[in-house]
């Protein structure tokens, strides 16, 4: 599951299926009345989606109920994908190309890594944002003559997007840190 084009779709699927045992039913009513409206609801997305994870060995679905309705569980093998999933460095690729993952990555944190874990991929995703502004800053100056109104409008919202990463990211640093009792 590491590089498959549903990755991010699957690791939703883990951390919902982490919280509680769900049946695929619930997942697409979850995705279609919850702020995780992004991911298709649609059964041509989800079931082949739990049957990958099924194959791989991350969750193991069972029959319940009266309707016999297949409801999935993690297995341990699933929980250790997900926390590496969850655990792993942010890199600029992850920056530049998906940070709806990161946010998908981060929102179910406290329910599977320790405060030090969500630290770590807080002050890495700073990290990575501040190497990377500056550069887009200077490209956009360099180029704001060369480049059609409407490209340069669309770079500036682009760079307005990650300063507000930025700005979000001192936040949460700053309320974990003080959660841990430590300084910001």
């Amino acid at each position: 599951m590491r590089n498959d084009s549903n990755s991010t779709l699957g690791f939703a699927l883990l951390g919902l299926i982490w919280q509680s045992p769900r049946s695929g039913y619930e997942l697409r009513k979850f995705f279609s009345a919850t702020p995780m409206m992004t991911f298709s609801d649609s059964p041509g997305a989800i079931y082949p989606a739990l049957r990958r994870l099924e194959q791989h060995g991350f969750i193991r679905g069972h029959a319940e109920g009266p309707r016999r309705r297949k409801v999935f569980q993690l297995t341990a093998q699933g929980r250790t994908e997900f926390r590496r999933w969850q655990t792993r460095p942010v890199t600029r690729h992850d920056v530049v190309r998906n940070c709806d993952a990161l946010m998908l990555r981060f929102a179910f944190m406290d329910q599977s890594a320790n405060k030090r874990d969500c630290l770590r991929f807080l002050e890495g995703f700073q990290r990575e944002l501040l190497a990377y502004l500056p550069g887009l800053r200077e490209y956009l100056k360099a180029n704001r003559a060369h480049v059609p109104q409407s490209g340069g409008l669309a770079l500036e919202s682009g760079i307005q997007s990650y300063e507000a990463h930025l700005r979000w990211t001192r936040t949460a640093i700053a309320m974990y840190r003080r959660n841990k009792g430590e300084t910001a």
